[in-house]
């Protein structure tokens, strides 16, 4: 029993799969930098590694029982998404998206400088990069109720993973339907205006018939005054595409104005609710094997805003919680565990969640499938009052609240008790599967009295982003709560 079940963990392991982010659930983990595979025990095991509600070298307590009441959060920032975002947010508040649409719409209104610079800024700088796959916000958590009755577990959980996932729409991008005429009228001659680069760009416009002299040359003035770099290719490129979309929807004819554009944000994701089922066998006095049946219901959720939607950076996310937006289905889970402790002071372990890759119904395109995870741990406690722990992802996952953005950390810590009442946690983790994500800080404290013990833990990246606002912010945190009960049966 025990070789095959560890052969079709590894078969299944190798396999290339993908899943959501591990969430780092309860305060000891998230202090100790994510680890919790090998050195959870008791009612936590349950999520952690199933084989941990009986540890092969721990004795058998027939009387005593443990509860445990954990949440925790996360939420991450991936491809400079915040900056971005605060860029995006500061100009939509500068539009007046109502004297945009007038200006546009009326022939015989050109566009001010100041409303035609916003919006060049907003569709050659800014809103192309949210485009790139992987750019937004992801976050996820779970909280619930764990209950270890001798090596049998019982629990109920909510796991939440959820993103804000940017979309650029790069066919919508005529200046209204009346020409580059309607626009900026016959131009100005800014030759004496321009930078080198600027004024090889406009040449290079007119040349290419896609404006006359003074319009190519206004058309780079107030794209240099938006701040557009035009010696890049890109910038010039997206200019070119505007220019273009602009031509072919003179009269209307084409629609693609930009006052139709798409582009903006998509939140999306998946509440589960796991009610588990759990057991867990010794084996040869050095192996534990484990396993969680699981029943779970999915809601999960699809609400796509356009960037006037997003005017003040106030998205009614309210909306994710009307009927029209949600679906709910229900599945079932299968999680397998192994703990092996060759001696008393080293564990090792691998679990996999969610084997039989559980799909539910999705408000958005196609179903939302939760693939299976793969996590190994290894925990050593030289001394009774020290413990050292280090997970990692076998497999990378990549996340179907936030498509593109791809996760498989490895992380881990210590931990420090005093006279068994007091600990003391802290680690350091890293998504390995995202080089541009910094190194993460956890930290984390508990306290045990009598038959109760409460324990707290944070997490930051040791990187931050600074807005507009000068205001710092982390590219990644996430918090956890714990309460825990041990009482006897009797």
């Amino acid at each position: 029993m025990k070789t095959r079940l560890c052969l079709g963990l590894i078969v299944l392991a190798s396999c290339p799969l993908a899943a959501e982010e591990w969430v780092i659930l309860g305060p000891r983990a998230m202090g100790m930098g994510g680890a919790g595979v090998a050195i959870t025990r008791g009612a936590l095991s349950s999520y952690w590694n199933p084989a941990g509600l009986a540890p092969p070298r721990a004795p058998r307590v027939l009387d005593l029982w443990d509860l445990a009441v954990p949440a925790s959060a996360s939420a991450a920032a991936s491809n400079d998404f915040i900056r971005e975002v605060d860029d995006v947010s500061g100009l939509v508040d500068d539009i007046d998206f109502d004297a945009l649409e007038n200006a546009l719409e009326d022939p015989n209104v050109n566009l001010p400088p100041d409303q035609l610079q916003s919006a060049l800024r907003l569709f050659v700088d800014e809103i192309p990069d949210l485009g790139e796959r992987g750019t937004g916000v992801v976050t996820n958590g779970g909280a619930g109720i764990m209950a270890r009755v001798w090596q049998f577990g019982l629990s109920g959980l909510a796991l939440v993973h959820a993103g804000g996932v940017t979309r650029f729409d790069d066919e919508n991008l005529a200046l209204g339907d009346d020409g580059l005429d309607g626009v900026i009228g016959a131009g100005t001659d800014r030759s004496g205006q321009l930078s080198p680069e600027g004024q090889a760009f406009a040449n290079d416009l007119a040349a290419d018939g896609l404006a006359t002299q003074n319009q190519a040359e206004e058309v780079a003035f107030q794209s240099e005054q938006a701040g557009i770099d035009l010696s890049k290719n890109g910038p010039q490129e997206q200019i070119r595409r505007i220019l273009e979309a602009t031509a072919l929807n003179d009269g209307g004819g084409a629609g693609n104005s930009i006052l139709d554009n798409q582009s903006g944000v998509d939140l999306r994701g998946i509440l589960l609710q796991e009610y588990a089922l759990s057991f867990a066998q010794p084996l040869f006095e050095i192996v534990s094997v484990g396993a969680n049946v699981k029943l779970m219901s999915g809601w999960s959720y699809f609400q796509p805003y356009t960037i006037p939607e997003l005017e003040g950076f106030d998205a009614p996310t309210g909306d994710l919680f009307d009927e029209d937006n949600r679906r709910e289905s229900l599945d079932f889970g299968i999680d397998l565990g192994i703990l092996v402790q060759p001696i008393p002071m080293l564990s090792v372990g691998v679990v996999g969640r969610n084997l039989n890759g559980p799909s539910f119904e999705f408000e958005g395109p196609g179903d939302y499938d939760i693939d299976p995870q793969f996590r190994a741990g290894i925990g050593i406690a030289p001394i009774p009052w020290l413990v050292f722990g280090l997970d990692v992802d076998i497999v990378s996952n990549e996340s179907e609240a936030l498509p593109g953005f791809d996760s498989q950390v490895i992380g881990g810590g210590a931990e420090a008790s005093i006279l068994d009442v007091a600990f003391v946690r802290f680690g350091v983790s890293k998504n390995l599967a995202e080089s541009d994500e910094d190194p993460v800080i956890h930290f984390g404290v508990g306290v045990r009295f009598w038959l109760i013990q409460l324990d707290a833990a944070a997490a930051v990246a040791t990187d931050s982003t600074e807005i507009d606002s000068g205001e710092d912010i982390p590219e990644r945190v996430g918090l956890s709560l714990g309460i825990a009960f041990n009482l006897p049966l009797d």
